[in-house]
């Protein structure tokens, strides 16, 4: 767990201000030795870039193993963040961290739940092939005193059953917050189609950020060069409550004329409105 390097999940409770703030979140593969021209030291510098391009207050990363969140720390000086490694709640597996620019907010909270039976603790939950997780943490806007809570998350790439109740219980796990009226803000890997009845279930009572028109624009392109990444698995959802999308973008870098991930980023600008 590190405190002072930082998206997911937001409650924001408003003092009459409007607010605007980029949003970002990235699956950035996990670095594998077998990926070849597409392995991570290969792209680590042109993705670090690519997240300082979009100058987000807030995002998300799925992947993450430690060594790479301890190089992109070294890039990105000005972020804070949360999380732990899934396998073992400390530093071993994957993270789904949680940056922020410590200028901005204050770390009040945080914690990591694991989407299984047993969620305060590792574990592997219903049909899923591996451990997942998410990170929440509540900020405090120090411009206006504004409490926000972010929630990143990656879901099981296997696992149909494992993603329903993923599901159930992140929105479990948001409900108050969305019941008192605050913001929310939730991103991640869904590992699922806006078709899915996971997502679907999310929609019931969270706003997609991605533009009815572009909802086919595909998120995952597998590291292919001319892939149209017909898959659209990576989600910014915000609670509906004064929330305007101002822009939506899904960007393509490339770096020595390859794939920078096997994902694409989603950025999204967003106004909160009083």
């Amino acid at each position: 767990m590190r405190w002072s390097v930082p998206i997911g999940l937001f409650m924001l409770a408003t003092l009459g201000m409007a607010q605007d703030l980029t949003i970002l979140t990235y699956n950035i593969r996990y670095d594998n030795a077998g990926d070849s021209l597409d392995r991570w030291d290969r792209r680590k510098e042109a993705l670090a870039k690519e997240v300082l391009t979009h100058k987000p207050q807030l995002f998300g990363l799925q992947e993450a193993l430690a060594h790479q969140l301890s190089y992109l720390d070294g890039q990105w000086p000005g972020y804070s963040r949360y999380g732990v490694g899934r396998d073992d709640g400390v530093a071993k597996g994957e993270f789904s961290p949680v940056f922020f620019d410590p200028s901005a907010f204050t770390l009040l909270s945080g914690r990591t739940l694991w989407l299984s039976e047993t969620p305060d603790r590792p574990s592997k939950g219903w049909d899923a092939a591996c451990e997942r997780i998410a990170t929440a943490v509540s900020l405090r806007n120090k411009t206006t005193g504004d409490s926000l809570l972010v929630v990143n998350t990656h879901w099981d790439h296997i696992g149909t059953e494992a993603r329903a109740h993923s599901a159930e219980l992140l929105l479990k796990e948001i409900d108050p917050a969305l019941r008192r009226g605050d913001h929310v803000i939730l991103m991640g890997d869904l590992n699922a189609t806006p078709n899915d009845s996971a997502t679907k279930l999310l929609a019931e009572h969270l706003t997609d950020a991605c533009p009815k028109e572009r909802n086919d624009q595909g998120t995952f392109n597998g590291f292919e060069l001319e892939s149209k990444a017909p898959k659209r698995i990576d989600y910014v959802w915000l609670s509906p409550v004064n929330w305007s999308v101002l822009e939506y973008e899904v960007p393509h870098p490339k770096v020595m004329g390859r794939q920078v991930s096997d994902h694409y980023p989603v950025v999204v600008r967003v106004r909160k409105e009083p």
